[in-house]
C-alpha cells in the first residue's frame, strides 16, 4: 500500500507543479499582449507628435 501513497503524492505534486506552470504561460501571453498594445499606442502616438512638430 505505501508504494502507491508515494504514488498518489508525486502525482498531486506534478499536478500542482503543471497547474502552476499553466497558469504562468497564461499571464505570460496576456503580459506580452498588454505590452504589444502599448508599445503600439506610444509608436502612434509619437508618430503623431513629429508629424506635428512643436
Amino acid at each position: 500500500m505505501k508504494p502507491l501513497v508515494w504514488l498518489g503524492i508525486a502525482l498531486v505534486v506534478a499536478w500542482g507543479i503543471l497547474w502552476l506552470g499553466v497558469k504562468m504561460a497564461v499571464f505570460a501571453v496576456h503580459a506580452l499582449l498588454l505590452i504589444g498594445v502599448v508599445l503600439i499606442g506610444w509608436g502612434l502616438l509619437h508618430r503623431g507628435h513629429a508629424d506635428h512638430p512643436g
